[in-house]
């Protein structure tokens, strides 16, 4: 049932400049938190070509976190909406063994995932009030350096809301009932499947993976997506397979914090997470020892040196304080006068 896809990953392209991909990193035992990072990276994996992934949290100044994936292709960066074409152009096509007719197919399905699928998706984590609150919020702000954290999830959230009240989605019944008759069709045309098409894995495959992957793997208290999801084994195998050849393995499915109060989010930290799906050169790193060896002396500081440098840390941390209470004031007073905004706008 795997060979197909298999035979895809064998066929690794010649080694050219190095290409970065910038995204936001793993959770859940996805790729990334992101399902358009995720397919960023599943589709490279199926040209079988090499590359480094860049954490978000750890990037240069003058990246824009509402802009990924970003990819790096020596001198160049290249923004999420020429991403695929730039890789075309450049000889890493999935779909170079699709015949004319089977790309048009392929456009077709990748329409449904992304138009259908991503729009109840994109209801389910960010208009979904306990799913905002409990699982999405505290998973990008744990990706983002300070004081992006504060804000940025707020954001992108009124983003989400804006783009589905556009579409004509904010009410739950139209969104879910787009979810799920596509993924009915998904799991029509992929029930005891490797793939779209006989040749083997190509981008349709990497899009409806990284979505199905997302839904699969996002643990939301209120999961109406997943529970359908896995309703249908056979879609639910054709992630599995998918992960298993591209990514290695197929990590088990965490329950919702609904279910394990173990899973409920840990306090905002704005740290960088864990990396563990890097396909290039492993960076490590990190000024931890240095602060612990040079703890180790006695200070030498004055204490009017000390009384200043208290006072400089107390201001800083009154500051940032300040910060996090806006932030969050503003996230929980204005939160359902923003569900009422757009859902007037969409009434209009």
């Amino acid at each position: 049932r795997y060979c197909n896809m298999a035979a895809t990953t064998a066929q690794v392209l010649p080694a050219g400049p190095t290409l970065r991909l910038l995204q936001y990193s793993p959770a859940w035992g996805a790729p990334s938190v992101d399902p358009r990072c995720t397919k960023a990276q599943a589709y490279l994996r199926v040209c079988g070509r090499s590359y480094e992934v860049e954490d978000a949290s750890a990037a240069a100044p003058g990246w824009s976190p509402l802009l990924l994936p970003v990819l790096r292709d020596g001198a160049r960066a290249v923004e999420p909406d020429g991403l695929y074409a730039h890789l075309r152009e450049g000889g890493i096509d999935a779909d170079a063994k699709l015949s004319a007719e089977e790309r048009a197919e392929s456009a077709a399905w990748t329409a449904l995932v992304e138009e259908r699928l991503g729009l109840a998706l994109l209801y389910a984590c960010w208009a979904e009030e306990d799913n905002y609150a409990a699982v999405l919020k505290p998973a990008y702000a744990q990706r983002l350096p300070l004081p992006l954290c504060l804000y940025l999830p707020w954001t992108m959230r009124r983003r989400a809301l804006s783009q589905l009240a556009r579409r004509g989605a904010m009410g739950e019944g139209v969104a879910y009932r787009l979810g799920g008759e596509a993924l009915e069709a998904l799991n029509t045309r992929l029930a005891g499947r490797g793939s779209f098409f006989a040749s083997g894995a190509s981008a349709v495959d990497a899009t409806a993976f990284s979505y199905l992957t997302a839904v699969l793997r996002c643990p939301l208290p209120r999961d109406t997506l997943r529970a359908h999801l896995k309703s249908l084994p056979a879609l639910c195998s054709y992630v599995e397979a998918f992960s298993t050849t591209f990514f290695g393995s197929f990590e088990p499915l965490l329950p919702s914090p609904e279910t394990d109060p173990r899973l409920r989010p840990p306090p905002l930290t704005g740290r960088p997470t864990a990396f563990p799906y890097a396909f290039g050169a492993d960076e490590g790193g990190g000024g931890e020892a240095s602060e612990a060896a040079a703890g180790g002396g006695k200070s030498s500081r004055t204490p009017k040196q000390r009384r200043f440098k208290e006072r400089s840390r107390n201001a800083v941390l009154g500051a940032l304080g300040g910060a996090l209470v806006y932030a969050v004031a503003t996230d929980l007073v204005g939160g359902e006068e923003e569900l009422d905004e757009y859902a007037a706008d969409e009434q209009q």
